[in-house]
């Protein structure tokens, strides 16, 4: 649940609910940036659809629940979406020697700036998950690939939490199957495990290129999870 903190801790904007301030029974956090709902405690299914009602007034809303969880059980019914996830938990280095391959030609590898920050596909998402560019990248780790000024692909993490921190990677259309998300990534993962924190991967089981980019990684331990979405009604 590192989203999940991170909202508690101040670093990404969310929403927080208890059911009393002094002593709750359930609290519930939604970040901003996919609209993921955590919960804790003593949660019903009445609470449950109550909560999502609730939180889909201001955006869309999402459930992670593990394959076993009792929470499958209270789900409403009629999503918007309904499928899978997978998590990979650990990472080993021994997969870094893509660091050590040689870019096309026409292309160079660079940590992500404020400029390169603008062009990210992701960047009005992120922007409203962190509120400032200082505080995106204060928070978070980039490598962008750039060709004539223009990025083509960027591996970014989002903020770390007790010590672990995620990773992604997009590529433009026009330039994959070329090694970069390979490489990017692999420039990112050494930064991050510089810094001391361990890296973990997530993404829809049907992505069958991010399940292979993560294995080609080097990264395993895969859990797969349930992920239940509802589009906002705002």
């Amino acid at each position: 649940m590192p989203r999940a903190f991170n909202v508690l801790e101040g670093i990404t904007r969310g929403q927080i609910l208890v059911d009393d301030l002094e002593h709750p029974t359930w609290a519930a956090v939604r970040e901003n940036a996919f609209g993921t709902l955590y919960l804790g405690g003593q949660v019903t299914g009445a609470l449950l659809e109550a909560l999502i009602r609730h939180f889909r007034r201001t955006g869309d809303v999402g459930i992670g629940c593990w394959l076993y969880s009792e929470l499958n059980d209270m789900l409403p019914p009629g999503p918007d979406y309904d499928g899978r996830t997978l998590y990979f938990t650990e990472h080993t280095a021994r997969h870094l020697g893509w660091i050590a391959r040689a870019l096309p030609d026409g292309y160079s590898i660079l940590p992500r700036d404020a400029e390169y920050l603008k062009q990210s596909p992701d960047f009005e998402m992120t922007l409203d998950s962190f509120g400032t560019i200082e505080n995106i990248l204060q928070h978070t780790l980039g490598f962008v690939i750039v060709q004539d000024g223009h990025v083509v692909c960027e591996a970014s993490t989002g903020a770390p939490a007790h010590g672990r921190i995620e990773i992604g990677v997009n590529t433009v259309e026009a330039h994959r199957q070329r090694g970069l998300a390979a490489l990017a990534c692999s420039h990112l993962i050494r930064a991050c495990e510089t810094k001391g924190y361990s890296t973990w991967w997530d993404c829809a089981k049907q992505n069958v290129a991010s399940t292979s980019l993560a294995r080609k990684l080097g990264y395993q331990n895969e859990r797969e999870y349930r992920y239940v979405w509802w589009a906002g009604n705002k």
